[in-house]
């Protein structure tokens, strides 16, 4: 008499992992679709959320898969951190939230690709009040441009003309283009006045962001 078999008597040895015995393209296509962001346009902000900001906003975490075996990890944080753009704000604890994130990250950032930073909007009204919007600036690693990291292939950060956005449902400001021009023009002085590698660390980066806010701030101020 031929007993049945059952599924449970047949499960895989312990240690096993089913997704590692599949060929490296298959998993390739299922660590991209894991590490996509809820986002649409595949964005993460670096900075704590409150809760009702969990809806239309999604933080910057590293996704649970790499946390469960050491190759799969090593396989997929590359995919992650390029695939993704990293908001970083800079005003107050948000600012602060950046430090920690890019401090906490270092080891990672050379496999970045894009980030935005985003710098409160200042109305010329007040000077010394900030109104409820903010003008998010895009850098984006260009891997061929050598010329800006001594020749070291990790690629050059730069930002395109139109590498801006309006970050608030509030009504656009009028002079908004003559801020957001001033703030391309103002990153990219900043982006040139040091070696490449010195802003793929979280101190560069950081400084970058903080330089960016001061000098807009006397800038708005006259």
């Amino acid at each position: 008499m031929d007993w049945p078999r059952f599924p449970s008597l047949h499960r895989p040895k312990p240690g096993r992992c089913l997704l590692l015995e599949l060929p490296p393209e298959l998993r390739d296509l299922i660590y991209e679709y894991t590490v996509q962001s809820e986002s649409p346009s595949n964005q993460m902000v670096t900075f704590k959320l409150d809760p009702y900001q969990r809806d239309t906003l999604t933080q910057a975490i590293q996704p649970s898969l790499l946390r469960t075996n050491r190759q799969i990890r090593q396989e997929t944080l590359p995919l992650f951190y390029r695939s993704q753009t990293f908001i970083l704000h800079s005003e107050g604890t948000k600012a602060d939230y950046a430090r920690r994130w890019l401090v906490g990250n270092e080891p990672h950032l050379q496999k970045l690709r894009q980030i935005e930073l985003w710098i409160r909007y200042t109305t010329p009204a007040n000077r010394f009040t900030s109104s409820n919007g903010a003008v998010g600036i895009t850098l984006y690693r260009d891997l061929h441009d050598e010329d800006n990291n001594g020749g070291r292939g990790v690629g050059g950060w730069g930002v395109r003309d139109d590498g801006w956005r309006w970050i608030t449902v509030v009504r656009k400001p009028g002079n908004l283009e003559d801020d957001a021009g001033f703030l391309i023009r103002e990153v990219r002085r900043l982006l040139k006045e040091d070696e490449w590698p010195g802003k793929l660390t979280a101190a560069g980066l950081y400084g970058v962001m903080a330089d960016l806010r001061e000098g807009y701030v006397k800038e708005k101020m006259g």
